[in-house]
């Protein structure tokens, strides 16, 4: 039961791609040229370090492809909310098979070694995961356990700042005019009782307080297009491509190695922050007083 609930756990998708894909390429541009396991020390000396660092361009080719390019095609499967420790393991054995088949096909052109079909494939697949996993393994681990430690004392210290400032809430007396696109709709209300903007679709949710009851509100409109109409204000923020919140209405902050997730007053959803949004919501949240 353990094991499974820990496979369930948020797990950061591609830390720092470009770091992964360098370090893990020049470790194994390394390591064949120093060590020459599996019997490569036997190839002739013309250009044998040079064929042996080979290896590690066909890693950096292989992993820039699934790293950088398959997200962009692929959006919808590497959604890092959706992204787990079991999604992560799985996602890494993707690699290490990718990475087998582009060195057998290396080793085959160049005829580095004599392996060939099913069996030559297969010999590629367990000799690659034997070198590979110790960086990918470390790099993993390394990674997910400094952004928990990080994350877990960033959020410890954002629930200090609330306990701290829980009877001083920021009031914002801006009037917020916020439409649909075809102007049918309109809600006003001030800035102070917005609590948060959903993206839905085409549509936004907006949840704000009137006469002291919380009140759901669907707009035809894109969550780009209300930015500009709530921008005035220095309480509402964007913590999320799906997501702008009321900074006042926080009540208290979780985190985890993908980051921050929010609980808000008044509404039973937590709200993730997105990685890139860690930095300036940790500032607007602090400067919000």
């Amino acid at each position: 039961m353990r094991v499974l609930e820990y496979a369930r756990k948020p797990y950061p998708f591609s830390l720092n791609r470009w770091v992964v894909i360098v370090s893990i390429s020049l470790f194994i541009s390394f390591f064949m040229v120093v060590f020459q396991p599996f019997g490569l020390q036997n190839l002739t000396p013309d250009r044998k370090s040079f064929l042996l660092a080979g290896y590690g361009l066909v890693t950096f080719i292989v992993l820039s492809v699934n790293m950088i390019i398959l997200p962009r095609v692929f959006p919808r499967i590497f959604i890092e909310e959706r992204w787990t420790v079991l999604r992560e393991v799985f996602w890494l054995l993707w690699i290490v098979v990718t990475i087998s088949i582009g060195n057998y096909i290396y080793s085959d052109v160049l005829t580095i070694v004599h392996w060939v079909g099913i069996k030559g494939l297969l010999i590629f697949v367990l000799f690659t995961f034997a070198i590979a996993i110790i960086p990918i393994t470390g790099v993993t681990i390394l990674s997910y356990n400094r952004l928990l430690k990080k994350n877990l004392k960033a959020s410890q210290e954002l629930n200090d700042s609330i306990e701290g400032n829980e009877t001083s809430r920021v009031q914002d007396d801006n009037m917020l005019i916020i439409t649909s696109e075809n102007r049918s709709q309109k809600l006003e209300t001030f800035a102070s009782n917005m609590i948060c903007i959903e993206s839905e679709g085409n549509y936004v949710n907006v949840w704000f307080i009137e006469e002291g009851k919380i009140v759901s509100l669907m707009i035809r409109n894109t969550l780009k297009n209300i930015e500009t109409q709530i921008e005035k204000t220095g309480i509402l923020f964007k913590c999320h491509r799906a997501f702008i919140i009321n900074l006042s209405y926080i009540e208290k902050v979780k985190g985890n190695s993908q980051g921050y997730r929010l609980q808000l007053k008044h509404i039973d959803k937590e709200i993730p922050v997105s990685r890139n949004y860690s930095k300036s919501f940790r500032n607007a949240f602090s400067n919000k007083a």
